[in-house]
């Protein structure tokens, strides 16, 4: 009776658990839709002006060549449109870039993925949503000489994909039990503990740490 007892208590734990990360996730998930579809509207922006350019060039029209130039050059995205060839996670990686350059941080990312991946695109793209999002909201209480976001993500092997996230952060760094301490409330961070989670289902292994280098 106690066995069963407390495997039912423990199924139930982990599925508090689970709603619980599901409903912290759910901003996150429509933030990445958003920067899905920003990312698609600026590509069929851009492949707008590119047809009306190719139609003037072919009327020899120089002169409203430049003055199409000049009336669009305001209006196009400053979205970074390609950082891989996975087109979610290159719309994930455009939309905070666009986020970092507005607040100043030297935003700099190789993405090294394939436009077909193995891996469940929602989770991989709400592991990178959580970890930018962190780095830029750390970047932006840091003085702005110091100020950077540094990220590589490559596969190793046929079936290890690595990522690493470095950024400065000039506040106060707390701990517990070796797991870091969300700087606007009480408790765990919720991206990191997303982040753990997502990796922990997929069978993968992760690590945070800071420094006091420069």
């Amino acid at each position: 009776m106690f066995l069963i007892m407390a495997v039912s208590l423990n199924r139930n734990a982990r599925l508090q658990q689970e709603n619980h990360f599901l409903s912290l996730q759910q901003e996150r998930y429509e933030n990445l839709c958003m920067a899905i579809e920003e990312a698609r509207q600026a590509r069929h922006d851009i492949r707008h002006h590119f047809v009306r350019l190719s139609a003037l060039a072919e009327q020899g029209d120089i002169e409203k060549i430049k003055e199409y130039l000049s009336a669009a050059t305001g209006k196009i995205s400053d979205y970074n449109l390609h950082f891989c060839e996975n087109q979610a996670v290159d719309s994930v990686f455009g939309y905070y870039s666009t986020l970092a350059q507005r607040e100043n941080i030297p935003f700099h990312a190789m993405v090294s993925l394939p436009a077909d991946l193995s891996i469940d695109e929602i989770n991989l793209c709400l592991v990178f949503s959580n970890l930018l999002e962190n780095a830029i909201q750390a970047s932006v209480k840091t003085v702005p000489a110091r100020r950077k976001i540094n990220v590589e993500v490559y596969p190793h092997h046929n079936h290890l994909l690595l990522i690493h996230v470095e950024n400065t952060f000039d506040g106060k760094i707390q701990q517990k039990n070796n797991i870091f301490q969300s700087s606007k409330h009480s408790g765990n961070g919720i991206g990191i503990e997303s982040v753990r989670h997502i990796i922990d289902k997929n069978g993968g292994a992760c690590s945070f740490f800071c420094s006091n280098s420069s």
